[in-house]
């Protein structure tokens, strides 16, 4: 009777922890310093950082379902970074899509007028961990996705 208590209790502890890994709280201002400050991108996109209030018409999402949003944009370059703690796990699919939804647009009207930028959004780094949504493009896709996963993995 002792092993099976003991068995029963190690399980629920170990249940217990895991299902904590997926609540990481991750420092948005930090991660976006550090995408800024890396050599992914074409110019400083420190100099492009945009209201937070612009990222959802810009998107098309309901203000409502992000509770905290850096957004970097450069138009010439068609560089972004746009960081999102969604307001819940279902809010954070749907931002996940929309992220998706945003990069096949950015492609379609970018193809005419400024083919360079095609390949960075074909290679376009989009991550959801938890409630995080991450869109990032740039310039070196893999060196910024070196840092998405610093914080979000």
């Amino acid at each position: 009777m002792k092993k099976i208590v003991t068995c029963l209790l190690a399980l629920c502890l170990i249940l217990s922890l895991t299902a904590c890994g997926g609540k990481k709280d991750v420092d948005l201002d930090a991660l976006a310093s550090e995408l800024t400050a890396s050599a992914a991108f074409t110019m400083d996109m420190s100099q492009c950082v945009v209201q937070a209030a612009v990222a959802a018409p810009t998107y098309g999402y309901d203000a409502a379902d992000a509770a905290d949003v850096r957004f970097y944009y450069n138009n010439g370059t068609a560089e972004e970074i746009f960081l999102v703690k969604a307001a819940s796990e279902d809010a954070a699919a749907s931002l996940e899509q929309i992220c998706q939804d945003r990069v096949a647009n950015q492609q379609a009207v970018l193809e005419s007028y400024n083919p360079d930028a095609i390949p960075r959004l074909q290679s376009a780094v989009i991550v959801r961990s938890g409630v995080y949504v991450v869109l990032v493009v740039a310039n070196d896709n893999a060196a910024a996705k070196a840092v998405v996963d610093k914080y979000l993995k």
